[in-house]
């Protein structure tokens, strides 16, 4: 969500290239979706912008940072065992991210739900059950229960006994011989993963191509859903990785801008390399990105309907609360202290008052806990 709320200060509130019912239907579609939620939004709506050259040059965009970084790490800890304590440098980028989120999600709220009471306790709702239990089921429940609750909401403005007698098929779903092309190869690799087979070859790139593939397409959930399934693989089934290597990967995941993911960068350098780096990578992060597009497309020429979108405005209300509880979970971990106080309350008046972008914030936050480190 912090990568997600960058995204709407930048792409919304500054530049005016896209509109948050852009980002918000980003959201809904990826939320229902295999693969890392930022990234499935960003290929959305460069998709949206430019094509499926936007999307490419997207992905490719919001991963460069993360990947650099993680690529030069693995170098250095591969060839010399180096290990980098990152605590005091980023002890403070924490609270600054669970700000500009909340921030993000206060002026959603209020274009979006404002004095709407039935919408008001709809985001009540799922605030607190998110608060309390969280998990990938109760995310589809809510959506679910957002969908009915749009229906409910909007019952006097539509005849929904009219609109369902007379609603045909006119949304025909048809798919390009690229998509199906696409769906069959990804088909025949998850056959691959998940019965083994590929076990059996002997070629490294086909085994990480296949890999990491597999795991981009079964991922629901977020990064953290796939950890332990993924310290299983690479490090009791395939022997890859040794536990210290895996628990290090994710770590210096968690320091780099980008989805906790950009760890396949990491492994597929100890595998094979630069050239495993880039297609473990690929491979992550570029199938998942792939399916959203397509059911971006059917959503797309249905959300337009009465129906649908009623259901879509309720969902939208469950998104920003989904928002604002990510939010309140990222403050509720941060240290109860005086200065990390200061720095929420100066990082939400610099947000919203001044509009200050993320970018300064988080700067400013790194460069707060250097001189901090050096001062104490």
């Amino acid at each position: 969500m912090a990568l997600v709320s960058l995204i709407q200060r930048i792409m919304v509130e500054q530049d005016k290239t896209i509109d948050n019912e852009q980002v918000l239907d980003s959201i809904t579609v990826a939320s229902f979706m295999p693969g890392p939620l930022a990234v499935n939004v960003v290929a959305n709506i460069g998709y949206t912008l430019k094509g499926k050259l936007g999307a490419v040059v997207s992905i490719f965009a919001v991963l460069l940072p993360a990947c650099i970084l993680i690529l030069c790490l693995a170098y250095v800890y591969f060839s010399s065992g180096f290990k980098i304590e990152w605590t005091a440098v980023m002890k403070y980028v924490g609270a600054t991210i669970g700000i500009i989120i909340f921030s993000t999600g206060l002026q959603l709220f209020r274009k979006e739900i404002a004095l709407n009471y039935s919408k008001i306790a709809l985001f009540i709702f799922a605030v607190a059950l998110d608060l309390i239990i969280g998990s990938y089921v109760l995310t589809l429940v809510l959506m679910l229960v957002g969908a009915t609750v749009g229906l409910f909401i909007d019952k006097e403005k539509n005849n929904y006994r009219e609109i369902a007698g007379n609603l045909k098929m006119k949304y025909k779903l048809r798919l390009s011989t690229v998509s199906l092309s696409v769906l069959i190869v990804l088909l025949i690799n998850q056959i691959l993963f998940v019965s083994g087979f590929f076990k059996g070859y002997s070629s490294i790139f086909f085994k990480i191509g296949t890999v990491f593939s597999g795991i981009s397409i079964s991922l629901f959930g977020g990064g953290y859903v796939i950890i332990p399934i993924m310290q299983s693989l690479f490090v009791k089934d395939l022997n890859w990785l040794t536990d210290k290597q895996f628990i290090d990967a994710i770590a210096f995941s968690q320091v780099t801008p980008g989805p906790i993911l950009v760890s396949s960068t990491f492994i597929g350098y100890k595998l094979a390399g630069f050239s495993g780096a880039l297609l473990a990578t690929c491979c992550m992060f570029l199938p998942a990105a792939a399916l959203m597009i397509m059911v971006s497309k059917i959503f797309n020429r249905t959300k337009d309907h009465p129906l649908i979108k009623s259901m879509i405005s309720g969902i939208k209300v469950v998104v920003i609360g989904l928002i604002i509880s990510s939010a309140f979970k990222i403050l509720l971990m941060q240290p109860r202290t005086i200065l990390v106080g200061v720095i929420c309350i100066i990082a939400f008046v610099l947000s919203t008052k001044y509009k200050l972008s993320p970018v300064y914030l988080i700067l400013g936050s790194i460069l707060f806990g250097i001189l901090s480190t050096f001062i104490s």
